[in-house]
């Protein structure tokens, strides 16, 4: 199965969730929660937790106390893994990786490191020695290298560490600024960087790793929570961590369960969007979602959350408020609320009811008769009942409802809003592109193992003509990445938003020759653009740059190069064939100002005013105004 799949870390810009659930991303079905921080197994999920759709994640975040902790789901529970599983992980990698001359020093360090961490009652570091006396002491460790530190021989050029009881502990609860981020991004790429080159001065090997497996059995004992299946997982999972951000094990159940939660998800709550702000202790309201049972209690976008059924929640995490918010469908929560312009906090009771999120959706645009708006989260394949069901399915019949219900039953213009969509399935990105196009190339695959590329066209089957419009961000990813680009390289579409994520490699999934119930997923390719150029790293550049407010600054965002170990850009210069379009659409836009007038004419919007989402409905009926100036 081939998929191009989404990033696996949470944005580090401003945390938007769907009240009701644990915090995280919205991810697709395809990925699983694999961190990607300068090789540290504590990092690492180790169970195979899927993250999945619609602002879902299975794992919480919060303090470890709550009771989703207790009770998340195993995959590898019921899976068989050991030696011989690892060594044909190893063997695939060999075969069918992209890069067939991938560092195997550094896969063999991080699939022992990996393991050595892997028994969370006696979770052990492993370090080069060289690394570790350069690193023990500096500031940015807090302490973490303190722990008793011993070899397996006295010669070794590695040393093991026990978890430090000296840790220092960062309590401010000060949030972070953009310039602050940075430097940490920076500081921990320079020390990975570093734990890098020291492991290959030691030529760390198959050697060393199983004199540390022989320690690992020998020393570590089993119990209900740990067995060497885990420790086997971990150093297969460490070893494919090597190799990218991407490429990881996967437990069939959890894929399953990815695709469906992420095709249509529900559950329980009270239907608003939260985030947290560098300048504030407090959660704050981003905005509710309409129709659902936050905004019809009073709550509106921008509110406060000073307490929860009356616990102060200042410092908290986003995470640990949502699991205090969130509750059994009927039942109540009671939110005090502070209200910018009011003296007084006022306390609101809200009854939880079950909010439906769907993969695809749509409506019409407030002010712009005619123009419709399509969010699409992820690019997925699944089965409802045992008929298969796809998002090309659910785009199709979003558009047929809209154009039944648009004036002469034809879309005037439609906005596709791609952001946060973090990718999925190959097939159904192209799918979704050929929707839209008449001519052209889509996108190219280059395989490793491959000596003809593999080139998608446009069928010219593209039955939707109507102009349009397509909103991207950094959380734009993989199979989202494709669509824009291919629309925008064709100039089908204007591009309007962030930069993208940068994520331009294909996985495939790839079952084990004795078992079925898990996946090993592999990067095998990469893909290019219509124009020829790779947007690994550097991303779709929008034609029309726009920030989520009026003269509002960027958010920092996440982004692949983020990524620890990622596969390097190969292109430098970016130049999209829509710049003219793009700068008469531009000043149009800018001179007729609906978007800025509608979000100036109510400053306290009970639901947040979405000026990207207005601002491209502007750009669109310039551009149809315009296309109609110029006649056939």
């Amino acid at each position: 199965m081939k998929l191009l799949l989404s990033h696996s870390v949470i944005s580090a810009s401003a945390l938007a969730l769907l009240l009701g659930v644990a915090c995280g991303s919205p991810e697709t079905g395809d990925e699983i929660a694999l961190a990607s921080n300068g090789g540290s197994p504590g990092l690492a999920n180790r169970t195979g937790l899927p993250v999945t759709g619609g602002g879902e994640q299975v794992a919480d975040e919060g303090d470890g106390d709550d009771e989703d902790d207790k009770s998340a789901k195993d995959y590898w529970r019921s899976i068989n893994f050991d030696r011989a599983n690892f060594e044909e992980v190893r063997q695939q990698v060999k075969k069918r990786y992209i890069d067939p001359s991938f560092d195997e020093v550094w896969a063999w360090a991080q699939a022992a490191t990996f393991m050595v961490g892997s028994n969370e009652e006696r979770p052990l570091m492993l370090l080069p020695e060289k690394f570790y006396k350069a690193r023990k002491d500096h500031p940015d460790e807090k302490g973490a290298l303190k722990g008793k530190m011993f070899k397996l021989a006295p010669q070794d050029p590695f040393v093991l560490l026990e978890e430090s009881k000296e840790k220092v502990e960062d309590k401010t609860k000060r949030r972070l600024s953009d310039d602050e981020i940075r430097k940490l991004r920076q500081a921990s790429m320079d020390r990975t960087r570093q734990l890098h080159t020291a492991w290959d001065e030691i030529a760390f090997g198959s050697r060393e790793f199983d004199r540390l497996v022989q320690f690992v059995e020998r020393e570590m004992k089993p119990s209900e929570k740990w067995s060497m299946k885990q420790a086997w997982v971990a150093a297969a999972q460490g070893y494919l961590y090597s190799l990218d951000p991407h490429s990881a094990l996967i437990p069939k159940e959890s894929w399953d369960d990815s695709n469906r939660k992420t095709q249509d998800s529900s559950f329980e709550g009270i239907g608003a969007i939260l985030t947290q702000r560098p300048d504030s202790d407090y959660t704050i309201v981003e905005s509710p979602i309409q129709g659902q049972p936050a905004v019809k209690a009073g709550v509106r976008a921008g509110d406060m959350i000073l307490e929860v059924d009356g616990k102060d929640i200042k410092g908290e995490t986003l995470t640990k408020v949502v699991s205090r918010i969130r509750g059994p469908s009927g039942t109540q929560v009671v939110l005090t609320l502070q209200r910018e312009g009011d003296p007084e906090p006022k306390k609101i009771s809200i009854t939880r009811s079950r909010i439906a999120m769907k993969n695809v959706q749509g409506s019409f645009v407030d002010d712009h008769p005619g123009v419709a708006w399509i969010k699409v989260n992820g690019f997925v394949k699944t089965h409802v009942n045992g008929v298969p069901r796809t998002t090309d399915d659910d785009l199709e019949a979003e558009v047929e409802r809209l154009q039944a219900q648009a004036p002469n039953g034809k879309l005037k213009g439609l906005i596709l809003d791609l952001r946060n969509n973090s990718g999925g399935l190959l097939n159904e990105g192209i799918k979704m592109a050929d929707r839209f196009l008449k001519a052209g190339k889509i996108v190219t695959v280059k395989n490793r193992n491959s000596a003809d590329d593999e080139v998608y066209r446009a069928s010219g089957d593209g039955t939707w003509d109507f102009p349009l419009i397509v909103l991207v961000n950094d959380g734009t990813a993989s199979a989202a990445e494709i669509v824009a680009s291919a629309l925008q390289d064709n100039q089908r579409a204007l591009i309007v938003g962030d930069r993208t994520f940068g994520k331009a490699s294909v996985q495939t999934l790839y079952s084990p020759v004795f078992q079925d119930d898990y996946y090993i997923k592999l990067t095998v390719a990469r893909y290019y653009g219509p124009s020829g150029r790779t947007l690994q790293v550097t991303g779709v550049h929008p034609d029309v740059v726009t920030a989520p407010e009026p003269d509002g600054k960027m958010p920092l965002g996440f982004r692949e190069e983020n990524l620890s170990g990622h596969l390097v850009p190969l292109d430098g210069q970016y130049a999209s064939s829509n710049a003219s379009w793009a700068e008469r659409a531009k000043g149009c836009a800018d001179k007729s100002g609906v978007a800025r007038k509608l979000y100036e004419s109510d400053p306290n919007p009970a639901i947040k005013f979405d000026y990207q989402l207005m601002y491209g409905a502007d750009l669109l009926e310039c551009t149809i105004s315009q296309r109609a100036a110029q006649g056939p």
